[in-house]
Protein backbone atom coordinates (compact mmCIF):
# COMPACT_ATOMS: atom_id res chain seq x y z
CA UNK A 1 0.00 0.00 0.00
CA UNK A 2 1.54 3.49 -1.05
CA UNK A 3 2.08 6.24 1.58
CA UNK A 4 1.56 10.04 2.01
CA UNK A 5 4.86 10.30 1.57
CA UNK A 6 5.63 8.07 -1.12
CA UNK A 7 2.62 9.41 -3.32
CA UNK A 8 4.06 12.66 -3.06
CA UNK A 9 6.97 11.76 -3.66
CA UNK A 10 5.86 10.01 -7.19
CA UNK A 11 5.11 13.54 -8.42
CA UNK A 12 8.73 14.30 -9.28
CA UNK A 13 9.74 13.30 -12.75
CA UNK A 14 12.87 11.18 -13.61
CA UNK A 15 16.60 12.52 -14.71
CA UNK A 16 16.50 14.32 -17.90
CA UNK A 17 20.09 14.98 -18.08
CA UNK A 18 21.00 11.85 -19.62
CA UNK A 19 17.77 12.07 -22.03
CA UNK A 20 18.59 15.24 -23.23
CA UNK A 21 22.71 14.49 -24.03
CA UNK A 22 21.23 11.49 -25.75
CA UNK A 23 18.76 13.40 -28.18
CA UNK A 24 21.15 15.64 -28.84
CA UNK A 25 23.71 12.98 -29.81
CA UNK A 26 21.36 11.42 -31.96
CA UNK A 27 20.60 14.68 -33.84
CA UNK A 28 24.30 15.10 -34.40
CA UNK A 29 24.53 11.90 -35.72
CA UNK A 30 21.61 12.10 -38.22
CA UNK A 31 22.84 15.39 -39.28
CA UNK A 32 26.22 14.44 -40.32
CA UNK A 33 24.48 12.24 -42.56
CA UNK A 34 23.89 13.63 -46.11
CA UNK A 35 21.80 10.59 -47.25
CA UNK A 36 19.68 10.93 -44.03
CA UNK A 37 19.01 14.76 -44.68
CA UNK A 38 17.84 14.03 -48.55
CA UNK A 39 14.30 12.84 -46.75
CA UNK A 40 14.24 16.49 -45.71
CA UNK A 41 13.66 14.80 -41.63
CA UNK A 42 12.12 16.34 -38.74
CA UNK A 43 13.81 14.88 -35.76
CA UNK A 44 11.95 15.37 -32.80
CA UNK A 45 10.80 13.64 -29.35
CA UNK A 46 7.69 11.39 -28.21
CA UNK A 47 6.91 9.21 -25.36
CA UNK A 48 7.24 9.78 -21.61
CA UNK A 49 10.21 12.54 -21.88
CA UNK A 50 8.75 14.25 -24.84
CA UNK A 51 5.34 14.60 -22.93
CA UNK A 52 7.28 15.33 -19.30
CA UNK A 53 5.46 12.35 -17.50
CA UNK A 54 8.79 10.32 -17.06
CA UNK A 55 9.81 8.85 -13.84
CA UNK A 56 12.78 7.57 -12.30
CA UNK A 57 13.64 4.07 -13.67
CA UNK A 58 12.10 5.21 -17.21
CA UNK A 59 15.62 3.61 -19.22
CA UNK A 60 15.13 4.97 -22.68
CA UNK A 61 14.03 7.67 -25.23
CA UNK A 62 11.97 7.57 -28.39
CA UNK A 63 13.47 9.81 -31.37
CA UNK A 64 11.27 10.20 -34.18
CA UNK A 65 12.86 10.80 -37.52
CA UNK A 66 9.92 11.90 -39.37
CA UNK A 67 10.88 12.09 -43.41
CA UNK A 68 8.90 15.41 -44.80
CA UNK A 69 10.17 14.42 -48.51
CA UNK A 70 6.85 12.09 -48.58
CA UNK A 71 4.25 11.50 -46.64
CA UNK A 72 1.15 9.06 -46.20
CA UNK A 73 -2.62 10.53 -46.99
CA UNK A 74 -5.56 9.93 -44.89
CA UNK A 75 -8.33 11.19 -46.86
CA UNK A 76 -11.42 9.34 -45.32
CA UNK A 77 -13.09 12.81 -43.93
CA UNK A 78 -12.80 14.91 -46.54
CA UNK A 79 -15.99 15.18 -48.90
CA UNK A 80 -16.24 13.49 -52.47
CA UNK A 81 -15.74 17.12 -54.17
CA UNK A 82 -12.77 17.42 -51.56
CA UNK A 83 -11.11 13.74 -52.93
CA UNK A 84 -11.74 14.42 -56.36
CA UNK A 85 -9.52 17.63 -55.59
CA UNK A 86 -6.83 15.72 -53.72
CA UNK A 87 -6.42 12.71 -56.67
CA UNK A 88 -6.17 15.85 -59.22
CA UNK A 89 -3.08 17.25 -57.83
CA UNK A 90 -1.40 14.31 -56.05
CA UNK A 91 1.55 12.56 -57.34
CA UNK A 92 3.24 9.11 -56.33
CA UNK A 93 6.17 9.39 -53.79
CA UNK A 94 9.56 9.10 -55.13
CA UNK A 95 11.15 8.31 -51.62
CA UNK A 96 9.94 5.28 -49.28
CA UNK A 97 10.12 4.96 -45.45
CA UNK A 98 12.50 1.56 -46.16
CA UNK A 99 14.75 4.12 -48.15
CA UNK A 100 15.19 6.32 -44.84
CA UNK A 101 15.32 3.68 -42.55
CA UNK A 102 18.36 2.21 -44.20
CA UNK A 103 20.26 5.92 -44.17
CA UNK A 104 19.18 6.07 -40.39
CA UNK A 105 21.19 3.09 -39.90
CA UNK A 106 23.80 3.41 -41.71
CA UNK A 107 24.52 6.84 -39.67
CA UNK A 108 24.07 5.43 -36.49
CA UNK A 109 26.49 2.61 -37.25
CA UNK A 110 28.46 5.47 -38.64
CA UNK A 111 28.30 7.81 -35.32
CA UNK A 112 28.20 5.02 -32.79
CA UNK A 113 29.77 1.80 -34.38
CA UNK A 114 27.84 -1.79 -34.94
CA UNK A 115 28.39 -3.26 -31.51
CA UNK A 116 26.04 -0.32 -30.05
CA UNK A 117 23.27 -0.36 -32.88
CA UNK A 118 20.82 -2.73 -33.56
CA UNK A 119 17.34 -2.87 -35.71
CA UNK A 120 14.33 -3.95 -33.83
CA UNK A 121 10.89 -4.56 -35.91
CA UNK A 122 9.94 -0.47 -35.20
CA UNK A 123 13.16 1.26 -34.56
CA UNK A 124 16.52 0.91 -34.30
CA UNK A 125 18.38 0.66 -30.87
CA UNK A 126 21.31 2.67 -29.83
CA UNK A 127 23.12 1.36 -26.33
CA UNK A 128 23.72 3.56 -23.65
CA UNK A 129 27.18 4.68 -22.11
CA UNK A 130 28.21 6.29 -19.26
CA UNK A 131 25.95 9.83 -18.98
CA UNK A 132 23.49 8.59 -21.58
CA UNK A 133 20.17 6.53 -22.04
CA UNK A 134 19.52 4.07 -24.46
CA UNK A 135 17.63 5.26 -27.34
CA UNK A 136 14.98 3.77 -29.60
CA UNK A 137 14.91 5.88 -33.12
CA UNK A 138 11.94 5.61 -35.27
CA UNK A 139 12.28 6.23 -39.12
CA UNK A 140 8.57 7.30 -39.95
CA UNK A 141 7.22 9.25 -42.63
CA UNK A 142 4.24 12.07 -41.99
CA UNK A 143 0.94 11.13 -42.11
CA UNK A 144 -1.53 13.94 -43.18
CA UNK A 145 -4.94 13.43 -41.95
CA UNK A 146 -6.97 15.45 -44.32
CA UNK A 147 -9.89 17.56 -42.44
CA UNK A 148 -10.29 19.48 -45.50
CA UNK A 149 -9.10 20.41 -49.02
CA UNK A 150 -10.73 23.77 -50.63
CA UNK A 151 -10.76 24.48 -54.14
CA UNK A 152 -8.89 27.83 -52.83
CA UNK A 153 -6.68 28.36 -49.98
CA UNK A 154 -4.76 25.66 -48.04
CA UNK A 155 -5.68 22.43 -47.72
CA UNK A 156 -6.00 21.49 -43.51
CA UNK A 157 -4.62 18.37 -41.86
CA UNK A 158 -3.79 16.33 -38.71
CA UNK A 159 0.01 16.01 -38.75
CA UNK A 160 0.52 12.42 -37.56
CA UNK A 161 3.58 9.76 -38.23
CA UNK A 162 2.94 6.46 -40.11
CA UNK A 163 5.70 3.72 -39.32
CA UNK A 164 6.45 0.47 -41.60
CA UNK A 165 7.86 -2.22 -39.05
CA UNK A 166 10.11 -5.03 -40.49
CA UNK A 167 6.87 -7.29 -39.77
CA UNK A 168 3.12 -6.37 -38.95
CA UNK A 169 0.87 -3.61 -40.55
CA UNK A 170 1.92 -0.28 -41.01
CA UNK A 171 1.38 2.12 -37.45
CA UNK A 172 0.07 5.97 -37.50
CA UNK A 173 0.38 7.63 -34.06
CA UNK A 174 -0.05 11.46 -33.27
CA UNK A 175 2.28 12.09 -31.20
CA UNK A 176 2.41 16.11 -31.60
CA UNK A 177 -1.24 16.02 -30.73
CA UNK A 178 -0.40 13.82 -27.64
CA UNK A 179 1.59 16.29 -26.69
CA UNK A 180 -0.14 19.70 -27.32
CA UNK A 181 -3.13 17.63 -25.71
CA UNK A 182 -1.40 16.93 -22.54
CA UNK A 183 0.03 20.44 -21.43
CA UNK A 184 -3.43 21.61 -22.44
CA UNK A 185 -4.41 19.17 -20.10
CA UNK A 186 -2.12 19.86 -17.81
CA UNK A 187 -2.62 23.67 -17.53
CA UNK A 188 -6.65 23.07 -17.03
CA UNK A 189 -5.64 20.80 -14.26
CA UNK A 190 -3.55 23.76 -12.77
CA UNK A 191 -0.46 21.76 -13.59
CA UNK A 192 -1.34 18.76 -11.40
CA UNK A 193 -2.32 16.12 -14.53
CA UNK A 194 1.30 15.33 -15.50
CA UNK A 195 2.70 14.87 -11.79
CA UNK A 196 -0.75 12.45 -11.57
CA UNK A 197 0.52 10.14 -14.56
CA UNK A 198 4.29 9.92 -12.91
CA UNK A 199 2.31 9.22 -9.51
CA UNK A 200 -0.16 6.28 -10.96
CA UNK A 201 3.15 4.92 -13.40
CA UNK A 202 5.22 4.72 -10.04
CA UNK A 203 2.20 2.91 -8.22
CA UNK A 204 1.92 0.84 -10.63
CA UNK A 205 5.59 -0.32 -10.53
CA UNK A 206 5.20 -0.55 -7.19
CA UNK A 207 2.50 -3.19 -7.84
CA UNK A 208 4.35 -5.17 -9.76
CA UNK A 209 7.71 -5.41 -7.43
CA UNK A 210 4.93 -6.79 -4.98
CA UNK A 211 4.25 -9.06 -7.69
CA UNK A 212 0.39 -8.21 -8.18
CA UNK A 213 0.65 -6.66 -11.45
CA UNK A 214 2.55 -8.19 -14.99
CA UNK A 215 5.44 -6.84 -15.94
CA UNK A 216 4.12 -5.99 -19.17
CA UNK A 217 0.60 -4.99 -18.09
CA UNK A 218 -0.46 -1.62 -18.15
CA UNK A 219 2.74 0.46 -19.83
CA UNK A 220 3.17 3.78 -19.30
CA UNK A 221 1.45 5.30 -22.31
CA UNK A 222 -1.87 3.07 -21.22
CA UNK A 223 -1.64 4.31 -18.21
CA UNK A 224 -1.17 8.25 -19.41
CA UNK A 225 -4.20 8.31 -21.50
CA UNK A 226 -6.60 6.19 -18.94
CA UNK A 227 -5.00 9.18 -16.59
CA UNK A 228 -6.23 11.97 -19.32
CA UNK A 229 -9.90 10.88 -19.66
CA UNK A 230 -10.04 11.77 -15.71
CA UNK A 231 -12.26 14.88 -15.32
CA UNK A 232 -10.21 18.30 -15.09
CA UNK A 233 -11.86 18.63 -11.59
CA UNK A 234 -10.64 15.57 -10.19
CA UNK A 235 -6.56 16.64 -10.62
CA UNK A 236 -6.64 18.45 -7.14
CA UNK A 237 -3.20 20.16 -5.17
CA UNK A 238 -3.61 17.01 -2.17
CA UNK A 239 -1.62 14.43 -3.79
CA UNK A 240 -3.46 11.76 -2.13
CA UNK A 241 -7.00 12.84 -2.84
CA UNK A 242 -6.12 13.55 -6.49
CA UNK A 243 -4.97 9.70 -7.09
CA UNK A 244 -8.24 8.27 -5.28
CA UNK A 245 -10.64 10.60 -7.08
CA UNK A 246 -8.76 9.74 -10.48
CA UNK A 247 -8.49 5.91 -9.99
CA UNK A 248 -12.17 5.36 -8.42
CA UNK A 249 -13.34 7.13 -11.29
CA UNK A 250 -11.70 4.81 -13.79
CA UNK A 251 -12.80 1.82 -11.41
CA UNK A 252 -15.87 2.55 -11.51
CA UNK A 253 -15.83 1.57 -15.15
CA UNK A 254 -16.18 -2.20 -16.32
CA UNK A 255 -14.48 -3.17 -19.40
CA UNK A 256 -16.79 -2.66 -21.79
CA UNK A 257 -17.75 1.15 -20.58
CA UNK A 258 -13.96 1.83 -20.64
CA UNK A 259 -13.51 0.79 -24.34
CA UNK A 260 -16.98 3.01 -25.20
CA UNK A 261 -15.38 5.96 -23.23
CA UNK A 262 -12.04 6.32 -22.70
CA UNK A 263 -9.50 8.17 -26.25
CA UNK A 264 -6.15 8.15 -26.80
CA UNK A 265 -4.22 11.13 -25.83
CA UNK A 266 -4.35 12.13 -29.39
CA UNK A 267 -8.24 12.88 -29.16
CA UNK A 268 -8.24 10.82 -32.25
CA UNK A 269 -8.04 7.10 -31.56
CA UNK A 270 -10.12 5.65 -29.38
CA UNK A 271 -7.82 3.64 -26.64
CA UNK A 272 -9.31 0.16 -27.03
CA UNK A 273 -10.75 0.00 -30.45
CA UNK A 274 -8.72 1.96 -32.86
CA UNK A 275 -5.51 2.70 -30.94
CA UNK A 276 -2.29 0.74 -32.54
CA UNK A 277 -0.90 -0.15 -29.17
CA UNK A 278 -3.83 -3.11 -29.02
CA UNK A 279 -4.55 -2.71 -25.79
CA UNK A 280 -6.67 -4.90 -24.05
CA UNK A 281 -9.89 -3.16 -21.79
CA UNK A 282 -9.95 -6.59 -19.39
CA UNK A 283 -6.80 -6.33 -18.93
CA UNK A 284 -6.90 -2.65 -18.17
CA UNK A 285 -10.00 -3.20 -16.13
CA UNK A 286 -8.48 -5.98 -13.89
CA UNK A 287 -5.01 -3.86 -13.53
CA UNK A 288 -6.79 -0.92 -12.25
CA UNK A 289 -8.73 -2.85 -9.84
CA UNK A 290 -5.82 -3.91 -8.20
CA UNK A 291 -3.85 -0.24 -8.37
CA UNK A 292 -7.00 0.91 -6.39
CA UNK A 293 -7.12 -2.35 -3.57
CA UNK A 294 -3.16 -1.66 -3.62
CA UNK A 295 -3.51 2.67 -2.90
Amino acid sequence: MATAVELRNWTQPGAQDAAQATYASVKTALARSAAVQAYQPEVFLQGSYANHTNTRGDSDVDIVVMMKSAYMPDIGRLTVPEIVRYNAVSSPATTSVEGLRQAVTDALNSYYGYERVHPRNKCIRVDKQSGYVDADVVPAQQHRLYESFPAYGEPRFIEGISIQPLSGRRIVNYPKEHIKNGEAKNRKCSNFYKPTVRQIKRLRRAAVDAGLVGKKDAPGYLLECLTYNAPTSYFTSDDTQRVIKVLSWLQSFSASELAATIKSCDDIHWLFKTDPGDHNEYLAHKTIKTLWDFL
